[in-house]
């Protein structure tokens, strides 16, 4: 039908034989395969048939995981298990479904000992067996899974006694028999498969920390955590104040840290006389580093918390750094008044001297309050960003004390930025439809003589030439600092509106952006902050022919001497216009 020719039909007895010779391996297969019954028909403990390490408890293997996920025996023992003993069965290999758990546990010490220890391990031939069971594998949650966070310190103790038995009589240890079961076990410390060692200060590589450098501080440093236990969630922030802290945190693999005084799986409170920071243990703990430790030296607070003096001697601390705040800011802020009082005369000294000498007019009116607005709006944007950026900086959180909380930082910065975007609308409108702002434009667009004078400004300054450089109005440092002011505006007005309306910004470009817009305004914040403290304010402040200051951008004018030696090519149709005066091209 439709062109297409019917296959030829075979009669049903033929489809009958073809069927058959296609199910003779299964079939062959089933026959030979023994099942779960099969199995513990001989392998049960009741038979007594085989020896004990062969032998299997049928309740124990339908409460296990894998038989409630439907394995058999066959799907992890295989062999030919028709020889009765069946000798040449393979041994379990869990790797051929558990290869991220061998992944991590290649990387761990177990791992690591039984490759020194060849095939004397302490495990035995399997492994995995020794923490999770055989047969009787159970999930963690399984009250009576070997892996189970309650039975953890039982497991870990058959090859760790010792160290169990000091970990079941600690702190942690009869937290956690109590059932708070967020107190840390075993594997909370040392890791699951991937089970860490403790490298010693002289262990094979002191490079890698203590292991409690890193596990310790996860729980302690959670003010969460601590306060619904009732513990101090200071001790990690006063240790790292300490010089054990410091020197810690400099890569110092010998400094004392949480075991050296606490100890490791047998840490006790204070309270119990067995604990090394008893106060009767305390000059032998101390001692161990800080030989001939007496009494007195014990009694130095390792961590001491300022916002909380317990002693007479912490109290003692606390008002000495209160006298030396009051002593540093009073001598400072006197030596700054102080040095503030003469720069300001010299500043009004070169106001009146400038005006006394005869002035240019630089820049227009117009263009002065540009600059004002914009200078304001920059530096509020560039405080305010840096405050959301680092706002753990001691600026950062001086400015949070005095109110300005994160919801009217987030404001300010908003209002400057649109501050700022508004006055860059106005130069753009200024330059394209002013007479006297076409005519700055084409003057402050670069051109090769800018490169003919940078490179005869150097040799002047290198002692190569006794002629200095001939600028125009605009030399090639003021040039550079404008187009790229143009260009830095440009990126962070992008940017910072994307990060202003991120829901808008995501509905037609990559999710992406965002992150990216993140990282381009920091950094280009950085970059203009730093042009302008290193490039801009050294020729408007530091200078040595216009220190203390320039007044050009806040009088609009400039010297006629200084304009006359630096800008000779500066001609008079090149002077902005006076209030109320028209321009060439307008008269």
């Amino acid at each position: 039908m439709h062109g297409r020719i019917a296959p030829p039909r075979l009669p049903l007895i033929g489809l009958a034989v073809l069927a058959t010779v296609a199910l003779l391996p299964r079939l062959a297969t089933a026959a030979t395969t023994p099942q779960d019954e099969d199995c513990l028909a001989c392998h049960a403990p009741q038979e007594d048939m085989v020896e004990a390490a062969y032998q299997v408890d049928p309740q124990q293997w339908s409460g296990s995981i894998h038989y409630e996920l439907g394995f058999t025996c066959t799907d992890c023992h295989e062999g030919d298990f028709d020889e009765i003993p069946h000798e040449n069965v393979q041994k379990t290999s869990c790797v051929s479904c558990h290869e991220d758990a061998q992944d991590g546990f290649a990387s761990s010490v177990h791992a690591s000992a039984m490759a020194r220890a060849g095939s004397e391990t302490p495990f035995g031939d399997n492994a995995c067996a020794a923490c999770h069971g055989s047969h009787d594998i159970r999930l963690a949650k399984d009250p009576q899974s070997p892996i189970n966070p309650f039975n953890i310190p039982h497991t870990c103790g058959t090859c760790h006694p010792e160290e169990s038995e000091a970990y079941t009589s600690s702190v942690h240890g009869a937290a956690f028999e109590r059932g708070v079961s967020l107190a840390p076990t075993c594997t909370t410390c040392h890791g699951v498969h991937t089970i860490a060692a403790v490298t010693e200060a002289n262990g094979a590589d002191p490079t890698q920390p203590h292991l409690v450098r890193r596990t310790c501080s996860a729980c302690h440093e959670s003010e969460a955590l601590m306060n619904t236990y009732g513990v101090t969630a200071t001790r990690v922030s006063t240790y790292r104040s300490s010089y054990h802290g410091l020197a810690n945190a400099r890569g110092n693999t010998d400094v004392a840290d949480c075991a050296s005084c606490h100890g490791t799986h047998d840490i006790l409170p204070s309270s119990d006389p067995r604990s090394k920071v008893a106060p009767a243990n305390l000059e032998a703990t101390c001692g161990a580093c800080h030989p001939g430790a007496g009494s007195r030296f014990v009694r130095h607070p390792v961590h001491f918390d300022p916002s909380n003096p317990t002693t007479t001697g912490d109290i003692i601390v606390l008002w000495v750094k209160r006298i030396y705040w009051v002593l540093i800011l009073a001598v400072l802020g006197g030596m700054f008044l102080h040095n503030l009082i003469i720069l300001l005369y010299y500043v009004r000294k070169k106001w009146r001297e400038e005006k006394a000498q005869g002035e240019r007019v630089r820049f227009a009116r117009s263009e002065v309050i540009q600059h004002s607005l914009f200078a304001l709006s920059f530096i509020v944007l560039v405080f305010t960003g840096f405050m959301l950026a680092y706002p753990d900086q001691w600026w950062a959180q001086a400015m949070l004390n005095l109110g300005l909380t994160e919801s009217i930082r987030r404001v300010i910065h908003r209002v400057s930025a649109v501050v700022m975007i508004a006055v860059s609308l106005y130069h753009i409108a200024w330059v394209a439809f002013t007479p006297y702002g076409r005519a700055e434009i084409r003057r402050i667009f670069p051109s090769l003589r800018d490169v003919r004078e940078f490179i005869q400004n150097m040799r002047f300054h290198l002692g190569r030439s006794e002629q200095p450089a001939a600028f125009s109005k605009f030399d090639y440092p003021g040039k550079a600092e404008y187009w790229a002011l143009v260009w830095g505006t440009a990126v962070m007005a992008l940017t910072g509106l994307i990060l202003w309306f991120p829901v808008l910004a995501t509905s037609f470009l990559p999710s992406w952006i965002v992150k990216v817009s993140t990282v381009v305004h920091l950094f280009e914040a950085w970059l203009a902050t730093l042009a302008i403290l290193i490039f801009h304010f050294f020729y408007v402040i530091f200078h040595p022919e216009v220190y203390p200051l320039s007044f050009s951008m806040i009088r609009g004018t400039m010297p006629r001497k200084m304009a006359e030696h630096h800008h000779p090519a500066w001609t008079p149709d090149m002077d902005a216009p006076t209030p109320g005066a028209k321009t060439d091209e307008e008269n």
